[in-house]
């Protein structure tokens, strides 16, 4: 090929390269189901540490009984820990597993409550893991078990009553005649239902011409009798019934509200605390699991971030709290493989100052079959040959197209990709200088301010050359005009500080990062409330929402109206209902008058629920010394009206004056709560850590004005 050829041909992957923009501008990973990871995955990356993991949670797939461990998985900050942790919750593995990653960390809270509404909050969510909800991948393989332990337990007649029959075959079958053919339909949906990953149990049934809704009621029925009446078997009973029912007819609910409420309700001999409660729930979901052969898998990414001990001064009480919580669960609870994904640094500051039975557990071995005991996974810098690989799957988009005609790694070459992938010590440094080179080699010049440049501005631009609108002069040897293409999701804010100098683009840059990471969290959010039930399993998740709120609001100085926070108490916990004993306390003070202390509570509870959800919030007006002046409830604006017993409750209330407000709550404003400690704990963790985290305060008001109104005397 001659140099002309050649030279036409580079030019024209450059222009490829133009117009699909800087592929190495997205280089990290935001959260663990961020989807840049499979954008960008390269199996190879880690593949002996993802082996090593995957071994981990193998090792509760063959043994329901095993103890729960610890596996610590180290890295510098930018080391690809959080894509490392995508791909064992979403790629491929022996089988399934429920991963559950904590994004909040209620300091306080207890830990084995913490940990059983972070699964609920999995369970019912619209997440997925492998493309499926773990609600659709768990029920199912339970429903498919129930169904044929019921088929199996029928004897020739149960099993012919199955099927609708004309009146002449009712008459051959009491002559003992014309069962055969019923007999055929439940063994072959017997042997369907004996293998996983066939047919969906609804559409097995439909073929066979069972009525799904008869099946449920026969599985009710057949549950009932052969568990035991215990506090485990009741709790199973429930579950199991839960599960049938959304995968047999598609209604959540009853699952929702057995693992929000229905479980203190059950029938108790003497009624147990509600630490007894909780673990018995926890120990019953983790049983049904790993009777299903499922691993449970909690995984704490970004350990630093989650606990915010980078930028607090608290960061030891708050570690030992959370560590000391972890062993606690490690001894009440067996079956739960935790993975811990921390920076190497800080791991191996907090951990040798916490006292020694913690070390002991944390730093307890795992013997994996074929890999010898591990104690630690390390995270090191990748090799060059694998370095050159990221390269390769960034550039391919843009130039598939040339097919053998340009290298892979065009632009760069050979010795600019080794000596990166020498001198640079994380991944997340290395694809930073691929970015400002790729900048160099294909528009001319480095582009982003500072804050861009640090990674925390994720979004892509593309630049797209503009031929010169008149001729050159002689004196000017070369002109090339670049514009700024923002995504068309970009708002005009963001675009006019593109298009504006340094420097003010240098100013509203924080903004547009705050928009940016708030718009992504709300997304996420709405994604994970959308399915029935799920708002009412997350109701812890979006109460630790919502003093998570307050308590920034606090530290910023937000204001509503005349009214400003005083002190902020984001969980305070009471009674013996786990779910529902929950509230957020705000002392609002309005200029020189005493603290005014309002109690803000999320009254999500549904159906049955609701009436229990009302009585146990209602309880703490009650308390001595009194903790409340107000009481402020938070009701889904789609279910405001009251009924039967609730109704009853609530105008006994408000006839004896008492101080208490009901407030609509729309689901975006629920959005909003879900979305917040993640969109904070997201903001912590990719603003450079030597700049201090801008003020909130006006961010915040025009962002949760209406909501931070709601909790709140009237500010108008």
């Amino acid at each position: 090929m001659t140099l002309t050829a050649t030279a036409a041909i580079h030019e024209r992957a450059l222009e490829a390269l133009r117009h699909h923009g800087n592929p190495f501008r997205n280089y990290f990973a935001r959260h663990p189901d961020d989807e840049i990871c499979a954008r960008y995955h390269v199996p190879e990356l880690y593949a002996q540490e993802r082996e090593l993991v995957l071994a981990a949670i193998d090792l509760y797939r063959q043994d329901a009984t095993r103890h729960s461990e610890v596996l610590p998985i180290l890295g510098s900050k930018g080391a690809g820990k959080t894509h490392l942790l995508h791909s064992i919750k979403h790629g491929s593995s022996r089988g399934r597993q429920l991963v559950v990653t904590p994004s909040t960390y209620q300091k306080g809270c207890d830990f084995v409550e913490f940990v059983l509404f972070q699964i609920i909050d999995t369970l019912l969510g619209g997440g997925t893991q492998g493309g499926v909800r773990p609600l659709v991948y768990i029920g199912e393989e339970l429903t498919r078990r129930l169904v044929r332990n019921w088929l199996q337990s029928l004897d020739s007649a149960g099993r012919a009553e199955l099927f609708p029959a004309t009146a002449l075959t009712r008459w051959a079958r009491r002559l003992g005649l014309g069962s055969a053919q019923a007999e055929e339909r439940c063994q072959w949906l017997v042997q369907l239902l004996s293998r996983s990953g066939t047919l969906p149990v609804r559409q097995a049934l439909l073929q066979v011409q069972l009525e799904p809704g008869l099946v449920y009621e026969r599985l009710c029925e057949f549950v009932a009798r052969n568990e035991v009446h215990s506090v485990a078997g009741q709790m199973r009973r429930r579950i199991y019934q839960g599960f049938a029912r959304a995968i047999l007819l598609g209604q959540e609910d009853e699952l929702a509200h057995f693992l929000t409420s229905g479980f203190t309700e059950l029938d108790f001999q003497v009624q147990p605390s509600r630490q007894e409660l909780v673990l018995a729930l926890l120990r019953a979901l983790m049983d049904i699991c790993l009777t299903l052969r499922i691993p449970v898998v909690v995984a704490f990414d970004q350990l630093e971030d989650l606990l915010l001990v980078r930028r607090t001064e608290d960061g030891h009480r708050v570690s030992e709290s959370f560590f000391a919580g972890l062993v606690q669960v490690l001894h009440q609870v067996d079956g739960i493989c935790f993975l811990i994904f921390a920076e190497r640094g800080l791991w191996n500051r907090f951990v040798p100052s916490l006292d020694g039975y913690i070390q002991d557990r944390l730093n307890h071995p795992l013997h994996l079959p074929g890999h010898g005991s591990v104690q630690a996974i390390r995270l090191d810098p990748p090799p060059p040959d694998l370095v050159r690989k990221v390269v390769v799957v960034r550039l391919r988009p843009a130039l598939e197209p040339f097919g053998n005609e340009v290298a892979p790694i065009f632009p760069f070459s050979e010795e600019q990709v080794l000596r990166i992938a020498r001198t640079e010590p994380t991944l997340r440094d290395m694809l930073q200088q691929f970015r400002r080179l790729f900048d160099r080699l294909v528009y001319g010049r480095e582009t982003g301010d500072d804050a861009e440049a640090e990674g925390v501005v994720p979004q892509s631009v593309t630049y797209v050359e503009v031929p010169p609108p008149q001729p050159i002069p002689p004196e000017v040897k070369e002109v090339t005009i670049l514009r700024a293409v923002s995504p068309p999701h970009v708002s005009a804010r963001e675009r006019s500080a593109d298009s504006s100098d340094g420097n003010a683009s240098a100013q509203l840059a924080p903004l547009a990062i705050l928009e940016r990471l708030w718009h992504q969290a709300c997304d996420d959010a709405r994604e994970r409330l959308a399915p029935e039930g799920a708002v009412t399993g997350a109701t812890r998740e979006l109460q630790a929402g919502l003093g998570a709120l307050m308590q920034t609001c606090l530290e910023h100085g937000v204001k509503v109206g005349p009214w400003r926070l005083q002190h902020v108490v984001p969980e305070f916990t009471y009674g013996q209902h786990p779910t529902y004993g929950v509230l957020t306390l705000a002392h609002w003070v309005c200029r020189d008058g005493p603290p005014w202390r309002v109690g803000v509570g999320l009254f999500l509870g549904r159906g049955p629920g609701k009436f229990r959800d009302l009585q146990v919030k209602l309880t703490a007006l009650d308390m001595e010394p009194p903790v409340v002046d107000t009481l402020v409830l938070l009701r889904p604006a789609d279910d405001l009206q009251l009924s039967g017993k609730t109704k009853a409750l609530w105008e006994e209330v408000q006839t004896r004056g008492r101080p208490v407000r009901l407030e609509p709550l729309r689901f975006d404003e629920l959005v909003q709560l879900y979305a917040f400690p993640r969109w904070l704990a997201l903001l912590t963790e990719t603003w450079p850590e030597d700049k201090p985290l801008p003020n909130l305060a006006d961010f915040l008001q025009s962002q949760c004005e209406a909501l931070l109104r709601l909790t709140c005397l009237h500010a108008d």
